[in-house]
């Protein structure tokens, strides 16, 4: 178990079947492929964490992430519906993971409830030879009381 919730998503994240065998960041990604390939990262937005509080002082909570990746991209259609293609596979074993409750190990006191992709991927940042994807995700749980 991990002390972040940050570190907890790199944990899961890391060894997913579509991700392992590319580079995974934090917060960061190349500006091509050039050197290492296609890589990926994660990164956290601000919002208010907090859905429902309860009388005991604990939470249900939610916690919005992006995965994003930097991919080889062009004129080459067969190449940019690969890259849109691995965010459709991504979604789906989201969803499996999900449905299994197959959730990252969060810090202590936190309990994962469910997770979800939120829309499709999509290319946000265009360039020459290389296209910056992502996917908005969310993991919502549970955050214990003090009583």
């Amino acid at each position: 178990m991990t002390e972040t919730m940050l570190g907890a998503l790199f944990e899961f994240f890391g060894v997913c079947p579509l991700i392992s065998g590319n580079r995974l960041n934090i917060d960061y990604l190349p500006e091509g492929t050039k050197q290492a390939g296609i890589e990926y990262a994660i990164g956290l937005f601000p919002t208010d964490e907090v859905l429902r509080r309860y009388v005991d002082g604990g939470a249900h909570c939610r916690l919005p992430f992006v995965l994003s990746s930097v991919n080889d991209y062009g004129p080459d259609v067969r190449q940019n519906i690969e890259n849109s293609g691995f965010y459709d596979a991504f979604a789906e074993w989201v969803r499996e993971q999900s449905k299994k409750r197959a959730f990252p190990a969060l810090p202590n006191g936190l309990t994962a409830r469910s997770m979800r992709t939120i829309g499709p991927g999509y290319l946000f940042q265009p360039d020459a030879d290389a296209g910056k994807y992502q996917i908005q995700c969310e993991i919502e749980y549970y955050r214990k009381g003090d009583r």
